[in-house]
């Protein structure tokens, strides 16, 4: 009888850490697959951001007037970016904060394009954008106003993107947060900004 007590207790330990190694392989899974998706979306967001950056202005007869609207989290440009003929305008910008996530800070990052209406560029969250100005000089803009508009050279934008949920942390699994890169481009200066 003592026999088959200490088996069924002996079969429980085992039961039980095989349940703890699942749950902790499981996690680990679920935080590797957050963390990738969060990267490629930073990185496809990145790469969409880049290159519109490094357009502003191009084939605008006076740079002067390249951008429209300039702020901490909002960003509106003219340039000829398919090469067509006429000039575009291109507008970036956060939206509100979704409500139907369990990540509060999770926003929308849009992407306007010739007055179209906005279209999200971003498949996971964006929970922070924010954007620096600088002159040739290498100065912060401010304040910043369509009067300054013409100083600008240099763009310094921050970008941070969650999972729109909690996941398992990898080293501590008694851990859970949001999945997040987080990428700045300290000087995205664009050669058709450059007045002589």
């Amino acid at each position: 009888m003592l026999d088959i007590i200490g088996s069924i207790v002996i079969a429980s330990f085992v039961i039980l850490i095989g349940l703890r190694l699942n749950a902790t392989i499981a996690g680990s899974a679920d935080a590797s697959m957050a963390n990738l998706n969060v990267q490629e979306s930073m990185a496809e967001l990145v790469r969409t951001l880049e290159y519109d950056f490094r357009k502003i202005g191009y084939e605008v007869p006076d740079p002067k007037k390249s951008i429209a609207i300039a702020d901490t989290s909002h960003l509106k440009f003219y340039a000829n970016m398919d090469r067509a003929g006429g000039l575009d305008s291109v507008e970036w910008f956060v939206g509100p904060p979704l409500t139907t996530l369990p990540n509060p800070k999770v926003r929308v990052l849009y992407r306007r394009y010739d007055e179209e209406a906005a279209g999200g560029a971003a498949g996971l969250g964006v929970t922070e954008f924010k954007l620096r100005y600088f002159n040739a000089s290498g100065t912060e803009i401010a304040p910043l106003d369509a009067a300054h508009y013409s100083q600008i050279w240099v763009i310094e934008v921050s970008l941070k993107v969650e999972s729109p949920y909690k996941v398992q942390d990898v080293v501590n699994t008694d851990i859970t947060d949001y999945a997040a890169a987080y990428w700045r481009q300290t000087r995205l200066a664009s050669r058709n900004l450059i007045r002589h």
